[in-house]
């Protein structure tokens, strides 16, 4: 699976989260512990920190033996590493670039954070601070290790580090080393050594099963990043508020059809969801032959299933339904018209009503949040065929869902293809995408191809 994770596209809008007008004394929820961590206020006071709790300005965490991970009210996430003692010196979010403040300090040990929405409007508003550099940021996730010295690793976008020696720039991918407070911060090939916690049963976060698993304590990528869950730590949960979208074929062979259940109750089991409901009928699993999910957005197979209520497939038998589940983002203006590009990060295996097998599926996606239009390509491999698939669509700015026709199908029979998808975008920051496709190959044996696609945003043209 592609990397699911960079981390620029929290510079906007997963502050959606939290609503603007969350208590001004509240700065971060804490979205983990393990080990006891705490709290100290700035009147002397100390208290234990677990999942749910709350931070302001004037506290400082500290780890002791275990870790924790905060998502603030902009949107950004800190990620402290056992030994770490980390205070929130000031900070305020209201929306207000002019206003907004984010000014903390690393006393000791290490963390790696996603900046959000404080420091995007006035740079200057952000700052981390240690006794030998402070370092600011240009839209950015970075790690640092504070002992006498600091080690300060760039993972996406760039940060300032600067002390009485001087600033250095450190770009994406970039190391930078301070030996002491007057000598000038230098690149180095020292990477930033913040170790994974070991696999543990314990603690208050609840590993997903299956293929996409996460440590307890910290969530991370494939490549080790730190990965960041929408809401819950555990991965998605049965409830309310979730859009599902399926894509199925009929019990009498047909080409069946697509049902989308918005404002829906959703069920799930381990990674799979398993129902969804709403006011206009449900979706029931009878079989899944495969589920995946990685905490923003869920998307599998069912062999069979059922409907019923005023969908179009009540009283059928359905096969072969492709579904995507989550919810969605709750404000694209957020976005304030950026461009967002996304990676194919996740898919279902595609089915074909011919008998063919299917395979490997590749793509990317580049949504305009501006004009609310998106175009997405997409190689589709099923047998010893590979369809090269490009399309657009439109984009509803008020529920964040999408559709749109392929026009064009390399492999294809017919010119232009028959072929449509639709999905919507999830994660406070439009993260994620996902969509139900399919296509008509007009090729005997392989006939109507159909599938389910997550994409994950790389980027998201924010401007200076």
């Amino acid at each position: 699976m592609a990397k699911p994770f960079t981390p620029a596209r929290l510079a906007l809008a997963i502050a959606l989260a939290f609503p603007l007008h969350a208590m001004a004394d509240t700065a971060a929820r804490v979205e983990f512990t393990s080990g006891d961590v705490r709290a100290l206020a700035a009147d002397g006071s100390s208290r234990v920190l677990a999942r749910g709790a709350q931070v302001g300005s004037g506290d400082t965490v500290d780890t002791g033996s275990g870790r924790a991970q905060m998502r603030f009210t902009d949107g950004s996430l800190v990620s402290l590493q056992p030994q770490t003692q980390f205070r929130i010196d000031q900070y305020a979010f209201a929306g207000k670039p002019t206003e907004d403040r984010g000014f903390f300090s690393l006393i000791k040990g290490g963390l790696r954070t996603i900046t959000g929405l404080v420091g995007k409007g006035n740079r200057s508003n952000y700052k981390l601070t240690t006794s030998v550099a402070t370092i600011g940021i240009r839209g950015t996730e970075f790690s640092v290790v504070y002992g006498n010295s600091i080690n300060v690793t760039t993972g996406d976008g760039a940060v300032d580090v600067c002390n009485g020696g001087g600033c250095l720039t450190v770009s994406d991918g970039q190391s930078a080393y301070v030996a002491d407070q007057s000598t000038p911060p230098v690149i180095t090939e020292v990477k930033t050594d913040l170790p994974p916690p070991p696999p543990s049963n314990s603690g208050n976060l609840t590993p997903p099963q299956g293929d996409d698993t996460f440590l307890v304590s910290e969530n991370r990528s494939e490549g080790g990043g730190l990965d960041v869950l929408d809401g819950y730590a555990g991965g998605l949960q049965s409830g309310d508020g979730y859009y599902v979208y399926g894509q199925y074929v009929d019990q009498y062979g047909g080409y069946g059809g697509d049902v989308m259940l918005d404002s829906a109750t959703a069920s799930f089991e381990g990674n799979a969801l398993v129902s969804a409901s709403n006011s206009n009928g449900d979706i029931q699993a009878s079989s899944v032959a495969e589920a995946h999910q990685d905490g923003i957005i869920g998307w599998g197979r069912w062999t069979s299933g059922s409907c019923s209520g005023e969908f179009d497939c009540a009283g059928d038998t359905l096969l072969d339904v492709h579904y995507i589940a989550g919810r969605p983002t709750p404000d694209l203006a957020a976005l304030g018209g950026a461009s967002g590009t996304y990676s194919l990060s996740g898919y279902t295996t595609p089915t074909t009503t011919g008998g063919a097998s299917g395979g490997a599926v590749s793509g990317s996606m580049t949504a305009d949040f501006s004009a609310y239009t998106l175009s997405v390509g997409m190689n589709v491999t099923v047998s010893a065929t590979t369809f090269g698939l490009t399309g657009s669509g439109s984009i509803n700015s008020g529920t964040a869902a999408f559709s749109g026709s392929f026009s064009n199908c390399s492999g294809c029979s017919f010119s232009p293809p028959s072929g449509s998808f639709h999905g919507f975008f999830a994660g406070a920051g439009a993260e994620r995408a996902g969509m139900v496709y399919t296509f008509d190959s007009g090729i005997g044996g392989i006939n109507k191809v159909s599938g389910a696609a997550v994409f994950t945003q790389t980027s998201l043209g924010l401007g200076n």
